[in-house]
């Protein structure tokens, strides 16, 4: 009783120390519950059966994230528990000097990481069940689910893994705290408080240097990245370029303190102001101290902020694409003509297959048919996707698909796009894939004339156009040649007709009910019970396009924000840590500052621009790394679009600067505390 007494009056006492601790520990919990408990959030959610099994989906995915976190939450705390242990040596000194045996201290530590273990669990706990609550709204709106039966929900399997793996983490640490204190001669810990902070100077030459150095591979990576990524070729291409980055991101957070020294005593003036030369000298030294974790820490916030710029742009880009890509309820399609072997098999239109399965014709409305012919024998010079699209294409005749001008501006005229104006002897090209887009402009600019089973035809305007015909939830037309009605395409490999309705419905209810009746694909066994090699008919409705986009997307924006707010959890708990350490190092030269008649009010402005400027420079490192990074990761994913993008950076930027402003505080808080002491 007296030992959990004394561990009790210790953790009040250092309270500001166990500031950070305590603050990783709530944090952490929180998201690892949060996410834990998709399954419990959605479970009184009005939702489809599709929809429910992509949920179950994405919950077996965060349950597989969910051990990497563990790892990575494991070593912060154990890394947090070993500032600590360095804050509290001479203390542990002072109980063996008055008789307390090892495994006394140790006892003491266990209850210390007990109780704050049990605080830090249940408020953790306490907070992730509220925000779980915001979770449920997050995921109904993804899901454009009924929330009338919306209520409070606690999920018990989520707190009892949350608890599981937190136990095992706070093991984890006991043993490290007891190991510490084991390995440790009484002399080493009753002198750690006398061990104080070096300044470290590097040569301002060499700072130079290395800057330039690292501020050219940074620079030519960039270029490579973004300007120059259709150059790049593979992706061990892309992995030469991340490489560059890595070295020239670590050659700068090298150089940076050296160079930043050398900036600030060229303005004597302000050099020799107040405590700037202390402060400059300070934190010169940090840097100095802290390259390898400030540039992992600048990486860690690069991804944090990558990684959440990306999937929230993502979705937000899906949620406009796809509103502008679906806007009939249903599209069936046919292989309706083929060449096979030479021979030429002409098969029947939906409408006649309609017709001999005894369709009821009356379901739909505004039924619209086009028909698309495809080929791989159509000469389009350089007009090609060879730089952009690694698919069906040799070095001059690639996979073409192609329509007559009627039938695409029937298709433009119900989706609201431009229709497409054709004299004989000209063409056009539709296409909505950006890289695409960019490459056929360059070609019809130039005026490139193309062939078509033997017959030139030169471009109709300067720029391609920019639409589909498909229904899709993303932009994955890379091209389709528009020619004039009169075009002979009996030469072409094989041809598909489209054919698009709206359901013929009186209210919600009946939609519904047919939606559901093509969306579980019970349609299949009426149509296709007399269908050959050659003609199945294929469909898919609206909704369930977007069942199939959303689930999707939920999922990288779930796997996002977990892991881009663990990331930033272990930024700001390392900076936190690596700052606290360094002022219990410093804590002698501020005692001879104010000895020597330096004001508090001083003393508090120079801890705080060192802290700022210590937590600021990895994060501007970082933001500069994802101006370009984000553009890179758009790229790749070029299809889902990028008309989301400043959202995703205002939500993205508003989540960084709250977690990572609560470290900040925390940490200018303890700083002072520690240095006053």
């Amino acid at each position: 009783m007296m030992l959990f007494k004394l561990a009790f009056r210790n953790i009040v006492k250092s309270i500001k120390d166990y500031a950070i601790y305590f603050a990783t520990l709530v944090l952490g919990v929180a998201v690892f519950y949060v996410f834990n408990a998709l399954d419990s959030q959605t479970i009184m959610l009005n939702i489809t059966n599709d929809t429910r099994e992509i949920i179950d989906i994405i919950v077996e995915v965060m349950s597989v994230v969910s051990v990497f976190v563990s790892f990575v939450l494991g070593f912060l705390i154990v890394y947090a528990s070993s500032f600590l242990m360095k804050r509290r040596k001479k203390e542990f000194g002072v109980y063996l000097l008055l008789g307390m045996g090892k495994m006394k201290v140790s006892t003491i530590l266990c209850l210390e990481t007990l109780i704050v273990g049990v605080i830090s669990l249940a408020t953790g706990l306490f907070v992730g069940m509220g925000a779980s609550q915001g979770m449920s709204i997050i995921v109904a709106t993804l899901f454009k689910a009924d929330m009338t039966n919306f209520r409070f929900t606690v999920s018990t399997d989520a707190i009892v893994k949350t608890m599981v793996y937190f136990i095992v983490i706070f093991a984890v640490v006991i043993v490290f705290q007891t190991f510490v204190v084991g390995k440790n001669r009484l002399i080493n810990l009753l002198q750690a408080g006398k061990k104080s902070q070096k300044n470290y100077a590097k040569n301002p030459v060499a700072c130079v240097i290395v800057f330039a150095v690292g501020a050219i591979l940074l620079g030519t990576a960039y270029y490579k990245v973004t300007v120059g990524f259709n150059d790049i070729g593979s992706l061990v291409g892309i992995g030469k370029e991340i490489v560059k980055g890595i070295i020239g991101n670590f050659a700068v957070f090298w150089s940076v303190s050296g160079l930043m020294v050398l900036l600030v005593k060229s303005n004597k003036k302000f050099y020799n102001k107040g405590l700037n030369a202390f402060t400059t000298k300070e934190l010169s030294s940090r840097i100095n101290t802290s390259v390898f974790a400030g540039g992992i820490i600048s990486l860690l916030l690069f991804f944090t902020i990558s990684i959440l710029s990306c999937a929230v742009s993502v979705k937000n880009s899906m949620d406009i694409v796809i509103e502008k890509k679906t806007p009939m309820d249903i599209q069936f399609n046919i292989t309706k003509n083929i060449n096979v072997d030479g021979q030429h098999i002409e098969g029947e239109s939906i409408l006649e297959i309609f017709e001999e399965t005894n369709v009821d014709m009356s379901q739909f409305k505004d039924v619209m048919s086009v028909e698309c012919f495809h080929d791989n024998s159509v000469n389009l010079g350089t007009l090609t996707l060879e730089n952009a699209y690694d698919v069906y294409y040799e070095p001059e005749y690639i996979w073409v698909s192609m329509m007559r001008v009627s039938d695409y501006n029937k298709v433009a005229a119900v989706y609201g796009l431009d229709t497409v104006e054709l004299d004989a002897g000209e063409y056009m090209v539709v296409a909505d894939y950006n890289q695409a887009i960019g490459l056929y402009n360059d070609a019809m600019k130039s005026g490139k004339n193309i062939e078509v089973n033997g017959k030139t035809y030169t471009p109709a305007d300067k720029e391609c156009r920019k639409g589909f015909v498909t229904m899709s939830a993303s932009q994955d037309n890379n091209g389709i040649l528009i020619l004039p009605d009169g075009t002979d395409f009996s030469f072409v490999n094989y041809s598909e007709e489209y054919m698009f309705a709206n359901y013929n419905v009186a209210n919600q209810e009946e939609y519904n009910k047919l939606d559901e009746y093509f969306s579980e694909y019970g349609f299949d066994a009426e149509i296709n019970t007399l269908y050959s090699d050659h003609t199945y008919v294929g469909y898919q409705t609206r909704n369930s396009i977007i069942n199939a986009s959303v689930g999707m997307t939920v999922l990288l924006v779930f796997v996002g924000l977990y892991l881009g707010i663990i990331f930033l959890i272990s930024s700001g708990a390392i900076l936190s840590l690596k700052v606290l350490s360094e002022a219990a190092d410093s804590k002698d030269k501020y005692r001879i500052l104010r000895k020597i008649g330096v004001d508090e009010k001083q003393i508090r402005r120079s801890l705080f621009s060192q802290c700022g400027l210590f937590f600021g420079l990895p994060l501007v490192l970082a933001i500069i790394h994802s101006i370009f990074g984000i553009q890179t990761a758009l790229l790749i994913m070029e299809v889902f679009g990028r008309e989301g993008l400043l959202a995703s950076i205002i939500i993205s930027a508003c989540i960084i600067l709250g977690i990572y402003g609560i470290y900040f505080a925390i940490t200018y808080s303890c700083s002072k505390k520690i240095v006053s002491e």
